[in-house]
């Protein structure tokens, strides 16, 4: 299918340039989470003064700096997976079988939370927050728009996977994961000979003392 490599491509420099941008967005919402957090603690504690809408907002944007963060860990594979069953499987299996399904149903999954946070934040859009009087469709959005972010994520790796591109991700979670422990305990021994070469080089030098 001489379409797919470019449609691989295409979706996958999508989702590399808004993983840029949610890393760009939890910078600044974290930047404003803090300040409204240290402003009311100052107005609360010294002044006697509270900002009675703070805790809202820093709550609302605390919401969307999860979402940006589940986007970027789904394109890095960083999301916890249980690899207990993915580690006895034999080499390729989980490559040519296991991974286009759990994609799909990732995918679909995804799809249909993002779909029912949509109408949630329709039906929400004349509510409005206790405290700021702020909309509440602007704090339920952050269910469907990152629920959408992901869905790229997980289809730019499906397609990557069918059809290789410069612009893909090779962090699938469960090889990545694996990947992790295997790094993790060839660091681990490194460190334990090392260990037992200074103790045993330790031992000999009091000995010729």
């Amino acid at each position: 299918m001489p379409w797919l490599r470019p449609l691989s491509y295409s979706i996958n420099l999508l989702a590399n340039w808004q993983v840029k941008l949610c890393g760009a967005l939890i910078v600044v919402t974290g930047i404003a989470m803090t300040i409204i957090i240290l402003l009311q603690v100052f107005f609360r504690f010294v002044i006697y003064a509270p900002f009675p809408w703070s805790e809202e907002i820093a709550r609302f944007i605390m919401i969307w700096m999860a979402m940006f963060g589940s986007v970027i860990a789904f394109r890095r594979g960083r999301h916890i997976g249980v690899r207990f069953v993915v580690e006895r499987l034999p080499v390729g299996v989980y490559d040519r079988f296991i991974a286009p399904v759990v994609q799909l149903t990732t995918i679909s999954f995804l799809a249909l939370l993002a779909w029912q946070g949509w109408q949630l934040a329709y039906r929400s859009r004349f509510q409005v927050s206790p405290a700021f009087d702020l909309p509440m469709i602007y704090p339920y959005l952050a269910v469907p728009v990152g629920m959408t972010m992901m869905v790229l994520d997980v289809l730019g790796d499906f397609l990557h996977d069918r059809c290789p591109t410069p612009a893909g991700s090779t962090a699938n979670i469960a090889t990545s994961s694996l990947v992790d422990l295997d790094t993790i305990a060839a660091c681990a021994r490194e460190e334990q000979e090392n260990g037992t070469a200074d103790t045993a080089e330790t031992t000999k030098s009091g000995a010729n003392s």
